[in-house]
């Protein structure tokens, strides 16, 4: 029987407290985040186990905006369907794909690495949509998990994907693509929001490994 992870419960309980207070009144649905951690377990078709198969000890992390020379090094992570595409029109395929379906998430079906899905109270009917069109889907939950899925520390795609390689053992972690002062996608007071939550969670990730950032 697949199992559930969680990586660091007090890290993930900190996380959702400031995520939660710094999101309030801005119209997301927080409440719903139980009922989407229940489904998510369902579309799960890889083992959360074999993510200790996996040699953490170099990890690139590519994240919208990610442009330029890619100089991958070590287990690839993109961020998004988005970064997914650019990766590969750069020749680079990743190891691993952490999203939660919002950014050009087709690019995603046919994908051969792991997909870290994340389910949100926002999100389900998206979720279901697209996570039984993956072939190894590790479902990723904002609250305690239910089964086969995982709860990582953080609250955007990007940070997430950076505590799990931090967890995961990493010596050195290099983030491309990452400008909080720049977003993309959209350009509203929530996504710059976010983009400061990420910042933060970022920097609290960096006590545990060493991490470099890049803006592009």
């Amino acid at each position: 029987m697949r199992r559930s992870i969680v990586l660091d419960p007090l890290e993930s309980q900190l996380s959702r407290l400031v995520y939660m207070r710094a999101m309030m009144g801005l119209g997301l649905n927080f409440s719903n985040d139980a009922k989407a951690a229940e489904l998510a377990g369902d579309y799960c078709s890889s083992d959360p186990d074999q993510l200790w198969s996996l040699n953490w000890e170099t990890v690139t992390i590519y994240m919208p905006p990610y442009v330029g020379d890619p100089k991958p090094s070590g287990l690839i992570i993109a961020v998004e369907g988005y970064t997914l595409r650019r990766l590969l029109n750069d020749g680079v395929v990743p190891d691993i794909v952490v999203t939660d379906f919002d950014y050009e998430p087709d690019n995603l079906i046919g994908f051969k690495g792991i997909v870290i899905g994340h389910a949100h109270g926002d999100n389900t009917h998206t979720y279901i949509k697209y996570a039984k069109r993956i072939s190894r889907l590790i479902p990723s939950v904002q609250v305690w998990p239910i089964s086969c899925s995982i709860l990582i520390p953080g609250f955007t795609d990007g940070d997430r994907a950076v505590y799990l390689a931090a967890y995961m053992g990493s010596r050195q972690i290099t983030v491309r693509g990452f400008n909080p002062n720049a977003p993309i996608k959209r350009n509203d007071y929530v996504k710059r929001i976010k983009l400061k939550l990420a910042e933060y969670f970022i920097n609290r990730a960096s006590k545990l490994t060493n991490i470099s950032v890049s803006k592009y």
